[in-house]
Order: structure tokens, then sequence, then C-alpha cells
């Protein structure tokens, strides 16, 4: 009878690990979004330059973590007096890494698919 049980503790383990597993699959993509939102409004507010910075309330924006992950990689950047304005070559930079990042993880889900079908022919 312990025999028969162990799959499926196994299976429920299994899917707990995969709802976790989404659960922050899906937090980063609301991150992202918020993000991409928080640049438009900088862009949309020609706000790319020290000198043109504007302050959070002035476009309409939380900070929340989605703008403090944006400053911590330097994407707004705070010249001063709480004004903030998007350095273009830093967001480029960061889409590009999330881009590697995203083509690195879908390769390797491809190679233990196509391992998978190999070892299920076998």
């Amino acid at each position: 009878m312990h025999d028969q049980a162990c799959p499926h503790l196994l299976a429920a383990a299994s899917c707990a690990v995969n709802l976790k597993e989404c659960g922050i699959v899906v937090i980063n993509a609301v991150m992202m979004v918020k993000q991409h939102a928080i640049v438009r409004a900088f862009e949309r507010a020609a706000a790319t330059t020290a000198g043109t910075a504007c302050g959070p309330d002035q476009l309409g924006l939380k900070q929340g973590m989605a703008w403090y992950q944006l400053v911590q990689h330097a994407v707004l950047r705070c010249p001063g007096e709480g004004r903030y304005f998007l350095d273009r070559a830093n967001w480029q930079r960061l889409r590009k890494r999330r881009q590697r990042v995203a083509l690195g993880i879908a390769a390797i889900l491809l190679g233990l698919l196509a391992l998978l079908l190999f070892m299920r022919q076998g």
C-alpha cells in the first residue's frame, strides 16, 4: 500500500512546485508589463536627460517594485530633487539581456523535449 501512495505524493509535490514556479513567472510578467508602462511614460514626457527629468507624480506614476527595479538597473536615473529620467541605452541593454535569457531557457526546454522524445522511442 505504501508503494501505491508514493506516486500520488510525488505527483502532488510536483504539482505544488509547478504552481509556485507558475506564480513566479506570472509575477515576473506583471513586473515587466509595469516596467514597460513606466518607460513609455518617460518616453511620452521626453524625460530622457537630466535636464528633462520629471518626478513620478508629474507622470502619474507610483514608486513600486517595478520602479525600484528600473532604478536598480540604472534605467531610471535620478539627477536630484526626486526627479528621474530614462536612460535609453540601459533600457535597451536590460531588454537584450532579458531576450537572451528567454532564448536560453527556450533552447534548454527544446533540448529537454527532444531528449524526452528520443528516450521514448528507444
